[in-house]
C-alpha cells in the first residue's frame, strides 16, 4: 500500500510536465491555424487574384516532378542493391545514401556554378567549339537538383521494404515463368508501396519546406511568398494565409500516408530469404545506374565546392569559419539537448501511465511539426511571440531555438520511443519493489540503457539544425549568421565560390549521421 501511495504524487507531476510539453511545443501550429479565421487584410485578396495560381502552379509543379524522379532513382537503386549481386554493391548499399548530406540549396549552388560561363561544362563545350549554354535556373533544373539529394528518403524506404519481403514470393512468382520485371511490377512493388510512399512522403515535405532552391533559381513558390509577406511587406495576415494553406495540403498527405500505413502487410517467412541475390548478365550496366546517382548527388557537387574552396581560400576564411561554427554549434546543441530531454519526460510519462492507443496518438502530435515547413513554423513562432511581448522577436536566440524544438522534436522523440519499447516493463516493476521511486529508475536505470539512443538523437536533431535554412532565416536575430545562412547569402550575393567553406563543413558534418543510419537499416 506504501508504494500505492507515493505513486499517485509521482505520476501526476509527469503527466502536468507532459500536458506542459505537448502545450508548448503545438501552440505555434495552433495559433497558425487559428488565426487563419481571423485574417483582415487587403493583401490578401490581391494575393487570392494575382499570386495564389502562380505560388499553387510552381509548387505543383515541383512537387510533382521532384516525387516521379525520386521514386525511379531510389526505388530502381533499392531494388539493385537489394537483389542483385554486382561489383561494389556493399559499398553502393551506404553511399547510395550519402547525397542525403547535402542540403538542397547547396547542390543548387554547386550546379548554378559548374554551369555557367566560368564553370567547367561551358569550358569544355567552348574547347569543342560548341557554342552551348545549359540553363538550370527554371522548374527542370530546381527539379533535377533537389531530386539528386532527396532520392535517399526513397532509397532507404524502399530498400527497407525490400529487405522484410518474403524471398519465397519471388521464387513463386519466378518458378511461373514470370520474368524479374514483371515480379518486381506485379508482386514487389504492390506490397512494398506503403512504405515507399512513406519515403516520397518526406521528399513532398523537403520540396514544400525548400526556400533556398526556389529562392536562388527566381521560382515563386508558397515558402517564397511566406517570406515576402512577413520580411519584406511586414504582414503578418498574408504570411500565416500563405501558411495555412501549405499546412491544409501537409494534413491531406499525412492522412494518405497513415491510410497506406494500414495496409502493410507483414510476412510470417524470414527475411534473409531474399538474399540469395542473383548474379545478372549485365552487372556491369547494374554497377553504372548505381553508381550515376551517388556521381552527380554526392562527387560532382562535392568536387566543385573543393575547387572554389581553394580558389577563395585565405587565412582570414577561419576565423570567419569558426565564428559561423560556434553560432550553428550553440543552435545544434541548445536545441538538440532541449528535444531529447523533453522527448524522455514525454515518453517517459505515457509509459508510466501504461498508455492505451488514444494516449498514445496524443503523445505523437508533437511529431506534426517535423511534417510542417520551416517557414510554416517560423511564423506560428512569431505569432506566439507577437501575443507575449513584441520586443522579444528578435533580441536573441530563444525563438530560433524554440522553433528548432518545434520543428525537429519527432527526430528525437520517435528513435527514443523506440528505445523505450525494448526496455521491459518487469525492469520498472522489479525497480519500485524493491522502493525505488520513479525519477530515480529514470536516472539510474533508463538513461543508461538508452545511452546509444540518446547519443544517435543528439546527432540527428543537431545535423538537422545545421542544415535547416527557412525558419533560421525568419527568425535569427539581425546580424546572427549560421553556416547554413551564410552560405545562402554569399550565393545571392552571387560570390558562390566564398560558400564553399560553410557548405562543406555542413556536408562532412552530416556525413556521419549519414553513415549511423545505414548502420540502423543494415541490423533490420
Amino acid at each position: 500500500m506504501k508504494l500505492a501511495g507515493i505513486k499517485i504524487p509521482n505520476h501526476l507531476s509527469w503527466r502536468l510536465a507532459a500536458l506542459a510539453i505537448l502545450v508548448i511545443i503545438l501552440l505555434p501550429i495552433v495559433l497558425v491555424a487559428s488565426r487563419s479565421f481571423m485574417l483582415e487584410t487587403d493583401n490578401i485578396g490581391h494575393i487570392s487574384s494575382n499570386l495564389l495560381p502562380l505560388y499553387l502552379s510552381n509548387t505543383a509543379i515541383l512537387v510533382l516532378g521532384t516525387s516521379f524522379v525520386t521514386l525511379i532513382l531510389g526505388v530502381s537503386t533499392a531494388w539493385f542493391v537489394t537483389v542483385y549481386e554486382f561489383p561494389f554493391r556493399k559499398v553502393f548499399e551506404w553511399v547510395l545514401i550519402l547525397p542525403l548530406s547535402i542540403p538542397t540549396f547547396i547542390n543548387a549552388i554547386a550546379y548554378v556554378g559548374l554551369t555557367d560561363y566560368a564553370g567547367p561544362i561551358r569550358i569544355f563545350f567552348r574547347w569543342i567549339d560548341l557554342d552551348i549554354y545549359l540553363d538550370i535556373m527554371n522548374h527542370t533544373g530546381a527539379i533535377m537538383v533537389m531530386s539528386l539529394v532527396l532520392y535517399p528518403y526513397v532509397y532507404i524506404t524502399s530498400r527497407s521494404a525490400f529487405l522484410l519481403q518474403s524471398g519465397s514470393l519471388i521464387e513463386v512468382s519466378r518458378s511461373l515463368g514470370q520474368s524479374m520485371f514483371k515480379t518486381f511490377s506485379r508482386v514487389v512493388f504492390p506490397l512494398a508501396w506503403p512504405a515507399i510512399f512513406a519515403g516520397l512522403i518526406l521528399v513532398i515535405m523537403e520540396v514544400l519546406n525548400d526556400y533556398g532552391v526556389v529562392s536562388y533559381y527566381g521560382i515563386p513558390t508558397f515558402t517564397v511568398g511566406i517570406f515576402r509577406s512577413w520580411l519584406a511587406l511586414g504582414d503578418l495576415s498574408t504570411a500565416i494565409f500563405l501558411s495555412m494553406i501549405v499546412l491544409t495540403f501537409v494534413v491531406i498527405l499525412l492522412a494518405l500516408e497513415f491510410r497506406f500505413s494500414q495496409k502493410k502487410k507483414v510476412s510470417n517467412d524470414k527475411p534473409d530469404a531474399v538474399f540469395a541475390r542473383s548474379i545478372p548478365k549485365r552487372k556491369w550496366l547494374i554497377f553504372l545506374i548505381c553508381f550515376l546517382p551517388f556521381l552527380f548527388g554526392f562527387i560532382i557537387p562535392v568536387c566543385q565546392l573543393l575547387w572554389w574552396f581553394y580558389l577563395a581560400y585565405s587565412h582570414d576564411v577561419w576565423l570567419h569559419l569558426i565564428r559561423l561554427a560556434g553560432n550553428t554549434a550553440i543552435l545544434g546543441a541548445l536545441s538538440s539537448l532541449f528535444i531529447v530531454i523533453l522527448s524522455i519526460i514525454l515518453v517517459y510519462t505515457f509509459r508510466l501511465s501504461k498508455s492505451n492507443g488514444l494516449k498514445r496518438g496524443i503523445a505523437k502530435l508533437p511529431m506534426l511539426g517535423y511534417a510542417m515547413p520551416g517557414a510554416v513554423i517560423a511564423i506560428g513562432v512569431v505569432a506566439m511571440v507577437l501575443l507575449i511581448n513584441p520586443n522579444l522577436i528578435y533580441s536573441g536566440i530563444a525563438a530560433l531555438i524554440f522553433g528548432y524544438t518545434v520543428r525537429f522534436f519527432a527526430v528525437g522523440y520517435g528513435s527514443i520511443e523506440s528505445g523505450f519499447d525494448k526496455i521491459s516493463p518487469q525492469i520498472d516493476d522489479a525497480a519500485r519493489s524493491l522502493g525505488s521511486d520513479t525519477f530515480r529508475n529514470l536516472i539510474k536505470i533508463h538513461i543508461p540503457i538508452l545511452k546509444p539512443v540518446l547519443i544517435g538523437s543528439l546527432i540527428m536533431v543537431f545535423v538537422d539544425v545545421a542544415k535547416e535554412l527557412p525558419l533560421t532565416l525568419i527568425l535569427r536575430p539581425f546580424n546572427y549568421e549560421t553556416l547554413a545562412t551564410n552560405a545562402f547569402q554569399y550565393a545571392k550575393d552571387e560570390m558562390a565560390p566564398r560558400a564553399a567553406s560553410s557548405s562543406l563543413l555542413i556536408i562532412f558534418a552530416s556525413a556521419f549521421p549519414v553513415y549511423y543510419l545505414n548502420q540502423i537499416l543494415h541490423r533490420k
